[in-house]
């Protein structure tokens, strides 16, 4: 956890988001875990970007790291969910004021009240013992918030799915 915290590895430049979503998605289609249950191949990719968004200075490698995570938690989520309709994660990209909105909204099986309090808190999971360690969205958190200066987010509901909402300055933390 402290590698990431680490504010002198980091590196802003201006990058196009849609950029940063097609390399995730790529390192994502390689994940596959009998172990964890879920294949990503079995997920279908939806992208809904804002034509000609623009760039956002941000340190790109770290906002891989969060999107990567949020779309793996997404795809093992899901994985734990029956449904008669296809496994779906929306990857959708917005202006926002200063700011540029990237979303991550699957159809999975939602979260409680409760679970969407904690799930940025370190350590909190909903895994199983050996497969989370609950820090992906703490330390993906603490990277959007402190070291980009924006906001992360999450918008569900029990057997809704569940949308996490990233925000990042335009010019940068």
């Amino acid at each position: 956890m402290l590698a990431f915290s680490r504010s002198s590895n980091v590196e802003f430049q201006p990058t196009r988001m849609e950029e940063i979503l097609e390399t995730v998605v790529r390192l994502a289609a390689s994940d596959y875990d009998l172990k964890k249950k879920y294949d990503f191949k079995q997920v279908e990719i939806v992208r809904d970007f804002t034509p000609d968004l623009g760039e956002v200075v941000c340190d790109r490698t770290e906002i891989e790291q969060v999107l990567l995570n949020l779309i793996k938690n997404a795809a093992q989520a899901m994985a734990t969910h029956d449904r008669s309709s296809p496994h779906r994660i929306v990857l959708r990209t917005r202006p926002d004021g200063e700011f540029v909105r990237v979303e991550v909204e699957d159809n999975g099986p939602g979260m409680d009240s409760q679970t969407k309090r904690r799930v940025f808190e370190p350590f909190f999971t909903t895994k199983t013992v050996g497969v989370g360690t609950g820090l992906g969205l703490s330390v993906s958190y603490f990277i959007v918030t402190e070291q980009h200066k924006g906001t992360l987010e999450v918008e569900s509901a029990p057997g809704e799915g569940a949308r996490f909402i990233v925000r990042l300055p335009i010019r940068g933390g």
